[in-house]
């Protein structure tokens, strides 16, 4: 077997701190089509309270805001929910609360939201069941999760993770669909949709946003070459006026805590 570069140690908090501001700026993070699908896909009403775990630099919070009555914005990284705060501060958002803490250990009451939201972070979980089970824990009954995340079709996951941990060693593991419901049902949610959606990715810019130098992105985009033709057929590469493009899958997820518990 084909042997990737090597990840090295992850680390969540110094990684996101490096790129922080990179991610405020990110087009695929802004993008307004990806929020508004993810929006709606919560299913968000004007007297919800809402948790957005992972905020980064703030993009779901702020476009999660204007629809409901309170939204609070956690994170990890401090210079993450310093570009959250100036977002929101810019765009004259004043319902979002700004929080540093864990995913894994939420200081909230049990069922204190109506909604959990997280985007493009569960594969930097280092343990996701605790996560899970908390999200679980914070919703009322009867509320709902919405989760977005990366989520290539079997084929290509095992492979394509060794590109995810050297362009960002805080990657923990991509999970298919079918893992993730399985992984929901197991703590008592309820899937109400599962769908995965394919998408072009600028693998240069996918490499910049996250601060990878020149040295492994030579190593990576060479071990795009090794790729076997399983793998090639469904990420079909190509390099088109000096950019190097991919499909890449994103996985929607909505699972709601039922209003009974479960017998």
């Amino acid at each position: 077997m084909t042997q990737g570069p090597d990840p090295g140690p992850a680390d969540s908090r110094s990684q996101f701190a490096r790129v922080a501001q990179a991610y405020r700026s990110s087009t695929t993070h802004a993008d307004p089509v990806a929020l508004a699908r993810f929006v709606e896909l919560a299913e968000l009403r004007p007297n919800h309270r809402v948790l957005d775990v992972a905020t980064g630099a703030g993009h779901v919070a702020l476009a999660a805001a204007p629809q409901v009555r309170e939204v609070v914005a956690l994170d990890l990284t401090p210079e993450m929910l310093q570009q959250a705060r100036a977002q929101a501060a810019e765009r004259e958002i004043r319902n979002v609360e700004f929080v540093l803490g864990d995913a894994e250990r939420l200081e909230f009451p049990s069922s204190s939201f109506d909604r959990v939201l997280v985007r493009s972070a569960p594969h930097h979980f280092q343990h996701l069941i605790p996560a899970l089970a908390e999200f679980h824990r914070v919703l009322v009954p009867g509320g709902a999760l919405a989760v977005s995340d990366c989520s290539p079709p079997p084929v290509v996951r095992d492979w394509l993770e060794v590109v995810e941990v050297g362009r960002d060693p805080s990657h923990i593991r991509s999970r298919e669909l079918e893992e993730w419901r399985a992984l929901l049902q197991s703590l008592g949610f309820t899937v109400e949709l599962a769908e995965r959606i394919e998408q072009e990715n600028d693998v240069l810019a996918w490499f910049e946003r996250a601060g990878v130098e020149d040295p492994t992105r030579r190593r990576l985009l060479d071990y795009y070459e090794t790729a076997p033709q399983a793998v090639r057929e469904q990420l079909s590469p190509q390099w088109r006026e000096g950019r190097f493009y991919h499909r890449y899958w994103q996985g929607l997820l909505r699972a709601r805590k039922p209003l009974e518990p479960l017998l």
